[in-house]
């Protein structure tokens, strides 16, 4: 295989991996909500909030690793070191993409703890907002990813 092959399957592998990466965010996503369903007595859902947690933190680790892998191989061969950097940034973005999630949560229970709380609403807003623009980024380059690898190697 040529080395623009070999981008190209690192790309899809990326990819792959990016997907995965989004089904954690609905997982933990959907850990969180549960969690929130315990208020305002949230020892009762905070083991099984936890875990969630845990195991999505271990996956995204693990994901993480994989694509700063396929990064660095990318970043090696130079026939793509527009799609070395293009993963790169989409690591980036989905490491602050992560820490907003968290924040958001944080900002969802207080609020929820807080009724009518207006500054504890518009915080979770604000950090909504942020996220928005965050995931606009991460899809934007996924996009400009795609493009890239039809570029080096074309379907048949």
């Amino acid at each position: 295989t040529s080395t623009r092959e070999m981008a190209a399957e690192l790309a899809r592998k990326f990819q792959k991996l990016q997907e995965e990466r989004t089904q954690t965010f609905h997982q933990l996503d959907q850990h969180h909500k549960i969690f929130l369903c315990h208020a305002p007595e949230y020892e009762k859902g905070f083991d099984d909030f936890k875990k969630g947690v845990s195991q999505a933190t271990d996956r995204f680790k693990e994901i993480s690793q994989e694509i700063i892998k396929i990064k660095e191989s990318l970043n090696e061969d130079q026939s793509s070191p527009q799609l070395g950097s293009m993963i790169g940034k989409v690591q980036e973005l989905e490491e602050k993409k992560l820490s907003t999630v968290v924040d958001l949560q944080l900002a969802r229970q207080q609020a929820l703890d807080n009724p009518g709380d207006e500054l504890c609403e518009k915080n979770a807003d604000l950090i909504k907002a942020g996220l928005v623009k965050l995931e606009e980024q991460i899809t934007e380059t996924l996009t400009e990813i795609r493009y890239e690898v039809v570029d080096i190697d074309p379907p048949a």
